[in-house]
């Protein structure tokens, strides 16, 4: 596995959170009711422009009116400082691990270049990221082929070489026709039955977990289990929700301990790796607090 393509939006990057904030601002500005979670969540598959129309206009299609509405969106988005902290947990530690291994990273995302470009500069992700492709006129929108190809090809990397991770069905879809390796990001996934129906090749429930699907990929294991890029021993468990910083600290001093590193085993036997607690450090509904439509019964 040479590279590793993802998604922005709830997969690097919690939009989710931003929106909302910024949809209230709006609705707060404008005069009008601010719209629940759930019924931005309804609407969220919507390219932006028709997206605020379908709340803020008279229909999705009314394009005269987004002149009194889109100023107002942006106004409010400018207003947000700290960018950085808008990453989800464990984001930059795994980039960071990928460019110190020699994994290449790169982005495809449709969100609009006016967004994405001030994101992820912004992020502080800019300098680890080979070449990202946001959503031009130029071409179609997910599960489309056309973006992913041109990722892969300015890479000069074969979509065998490659996995693309991303939150939605449409991510999936767009991997799998390209010959790709597809991940479900499920950490802040709005749909997760949706993404799940596709058939995934991969599921992963932390940002750190991308890494042991690409270790698996790549044959590391035994002595070389990338301990020394993260801080907490690394254990690759991509199937299973409950895999998450193990035994954090305390485990890192066991660790260091060991005469001979544990030997990683596959994802079925995880519960049979050393140095596991059982306990999560933090339970779904708090690490994934931008996903409650479906972490939240």
């Amino acid at each position: 596995m040479q590279a590793v393509v993802f998604d922005w939006d709830l997969t690097l990057w919690n939009s989710w959170g931003i929106h909302l904030g910024l949809m209230e601002s709006t609705a707060r500005e404008l005069g009008m009711v601010a719209p629940t979670a759930e019924a931005v969540a309804a609407e969220f598959h919507r390219p932006f422009h028709q997206h605020l129309l379908w709340f803020f206009g008279t229909h999705p299609e009314a394009q005269d009116e987004l002149e009194g509405i889109l100023p107002v969106y942006l106004s409010h988005y400018h207003a947000i400082d700290g960018h950085r902290r808008y990453l989800y947990p464990g984001v930059a530690t795994l980039l960071h691990a990928f460019r110190r291994r020699g994994i290449r990273v790169g982005i495809l995302s449709d969100k609009i270049p006016y967004f994405g470009e001030i994101e992820l500069r912004e992020s502080g992700l800019a300098p680890l990221v080979e070449y990202a492709n946001f959503k031009t006129d130029a071409r179609p929108y997910k599960p489309a082929p056309d973006g992913l190809l041109d990722v892969l090809q300015t890479m000069a990397v074969d979509p065998s070489d490659a996995m693309y991770v991303g939150d939605g069905p449409q991510d999936i879809i767009c991997a799998r026709s390209v010959g790709a390796t597809s991940v479900a990001a499920l950490w802040a996934t709005i749909d997760q039955e949706a993404i799940l129906a596709e058939r995934p090749t991969h599921r992963v429930y932390r940002p750190h977990q991308v890494m042991a699907v690409v270790a698996e990929a790549n044959g590391y294991g035994g002595s070389d289990p990338w301990r020394r890029h993260l801080p907490w021993p690394w254990r690759p468990d991509a199937d299973n929700p409950d895999d998450d910083q193990d035994a954090g600290i305390a485990g890192v001093a066991e660790a260091a301990q060991d005469v001979e590193p544990p030997t990683l085993l596959s994802w079925p036997l995880a519960d049979r790796w050393r140095g596991r607690t059982g306990d999560l450090a933090l339970p779904p509904q708090d690490a994934n607090p931008i996903a409650p439509l479906r972490l939240q019964g």
